[in-house]
């Protein structure tokens, strides 16, 4: 469907949604100990916070995205896709002779 579109007469512009999310822990991943034991040592209260990233891009560049401290949920999500409406349409386009 995809090469369909590409070939079709109206040109179409793609745009591709992604979300990523990252752990701000540093934890050490070698260390010495004694012959036959792990050397591994658990700290509790040393985790670090999430940081969760949603961008829109296209063949011409980041259109937009948004950093936020915690996981994604559907309010963030709702958020996010207005503000791209918004920034491929503005309101004050919205069903003019111009919109695509």
């Amino acid at each position: 469907r995809v090469l369909e579109l590409e070939v079709a007469a109206v040109e179409h512009q793609f745009i591709f949604i992604d979300e990523v999310g990252f752990n701000l822990t540093k934890r050490r991943r070698w260390g010495r100990n004694v012959i036959g034991q792990r050397a591994i040592v658990e700290v509790s209260g040393q985790r670090g916070g999430n940081i969760t990233m949603c961008a829109a891009i296209t063949n011409h560049g980041v259109i937009h995205h948004h950093a936020t401290l915690g996981p994604y949920n559907t309010a963030h999500l709702i958020t996010f896709l207005e503000i791209l409406h918004n920034t491929l349409i503005p309101p004050d386009q919205i069903d003019g002779p111009e919109q695509l």
